[in-house]
């Protein structure tokens, strides 16, 4: 590592190729952990609900389920705070803290006896899951010039994640599976996340654009070590302040529809006669199409620019809660239209999510770039609770694919929000942000 002055008159601290590959792999793996880890349970809530509510009638069992995942995405907020602490101490030390305990959670889910005790263990899993350090390392370590790049290489190359989700649905939830198999989903993050956070603690470096600003390297205005209330109120005080705000706004609607992520599969399996394999086979698609998707956007993203693709994954998100609500109702079709509704929300899901995480980023300094994210983080999660405390009410009285309707079409308007209030990132010089 050397400190060099770039043509811009800043100083940069300088990795060697070699460590950057290296980064670059461990990065792969955290958000390969991550991805399943935030997935795999939207996989089985139907198994959840054979084991601990088959006692009451399907809408009545999907009220109840999503108060349980309501309840413990609680957890979320940790996030929150967790990002002001990078900001404090370090982006290491919670990318460390945050992959053992995405290994924690999966074990704590194996001793689940009823939907009580699974709902507090499914707090720590949402606790740990989605904290971005891994966006945050990868946007310090990278140029400009290739950030989106290497962005969405971490995230098409880790998101093979939820490709692992089918694979092992097949070979521990086959058709007529024993009650209780859906605990050998949770094997994988165990086995990955304790040896992987060991290899970090040993081989990897403190963020470079961090350690420059504990070294007054780069000129900030805030103290060496920034109080997190007062970041919190700088976000509002910025010429960027606007842009947040929307941000803010467009991620609230998007958590609305993260019950969709995790009761599709609930959905698909209730009112169609799609089978256990089939279902495996749409996951497995899902995630098939996820990965292209990212890796179109990796390409894309610093050529034509962050808000074309806001654009496509805004319209992308309600279309595909029309189609999976057709799917269920129609009566015919169901693979295709399941399918079909299925991938596109989750693809218009995790490009929107995906993008909010890198712009916001992109129009914060340095000290601040942590709180930011995870004031987004914050009210994402918001977002989420909200949606699953209002589909507990409104899945028990008119069901599981008009709420996803409910909130999915407004998702529409980020498409005029977009073009009034954010203005283009791609190859933002982050050490001049202010």
């Amino acid at each position: 590592m050397s400190n060099v002055i770039d043509e811009k008159g800043a100083t940069t601290v300088k990795r060697k190729k070699g460590y950057f590959i290296y980064l670059l792999i461990i990065l792969v793996f955290v958000q390969l952990l991550d991805s399943y880890s935030a997935s795999y349970t939207g996989s089985f809530p139907s198994k959840i609900i054979e084991e601990f509510l088959s006692g009451y009638s399907q809408n009545k069992a999907d009220s109840i389920m999503n108060l349980s995942i309501g309840l413990a995405t609680l957890g979320m907020y940790f996030v929150f705070f967790s990002q002001g602490i990078s900001d404090r101490f370090g982006r290491k030390l919670m990318l460390i803290l945050t992959t053992f305990g995405m290994g924690l959670a999966a074990l704590l889910l194996n001793f689940s006896v009823n939907i009580q005790t699974y709902t507090i263990f499914l707090v720590f899993t949402y606790m740990f899951v989605s904290s971005d350090m891994w966006l945050i390392y990868i946007t310090e370590e990278s140029d400009a010039k290739h950030r989106g790049l290497y962005t969405n290489i971490v995230m098409a190359l880790g998101i093979l994640g939820p490709i692992f989700i089918p694979l092992f649905r097949n070979i521990f939830i086959p058709e007529g599976s024993e009650i209780g198999s859906w605990r050998g989903m949770t094997y994988f993050p165990i086995a990955l996340a304790f040896p992987l956070g060991m290899l970090m603690i040993f081989t990897i470096k403190e963020s470079s654009k961090f350690e420059l600003m504990k070294k007054d390297a780069i000129k900030i205005k805030s103290e060496l070590k920034p109080k997190f209330n007062k970041n919190l109120k700088l976000l509002f005080k910025s010429t960027r302040k606007a842009e947040v705000l929307v941000l803010a706004f467009m991620s609230f609607t998007l958590g609305l529809n993260y019950l969709l992520l995790q009761m599709a599969e609930s959905f698909a399996a209730s009112n169609t006669s799609l089978t256990e394999d089939a279902i495996s086979n749409i996951i497995m698609i899902i995630a098939v199409s996820i990965i292209i998707a990212y890796l179109v956007i990796a390409f894309l993203s610093d050529k034509i620019g962050r808000k074309f693709l806001l654009y496509i994954f805004s319209a992308m998100l309600p279309i595909g809660s029309v189609l999976l609500y057709l799917g269920g109702k129609l009566g015919s079709n169901e693979f295709l239209l399941i399918s079909m509704g299925m991938t596109m929300g989750y693809i218009g899901h995790n490009g929107l999510q995906i993008l909010f995480r890198i712009i916001i980023v992109e129009i914060l300094p340095t000290d601040r770039r942590g709180t930011g994210s995870g004031f987004r983080a914050f009210v994402q999660s918001l977002g989420i609770t909200l949606g699953f405390f209002i589909g507990a009410f409104s899945t028990q009285h008119i069901g599981l694919g008009i709420t996803f309707l409910i909130f999915g079409i407004p998702v529409l308007l980020n498409i005029p929000l977009i073009h009034i209030f954010l203005k283009e990132t791609k190859g933002t010089d982050l050490t001049a942000v202010e």
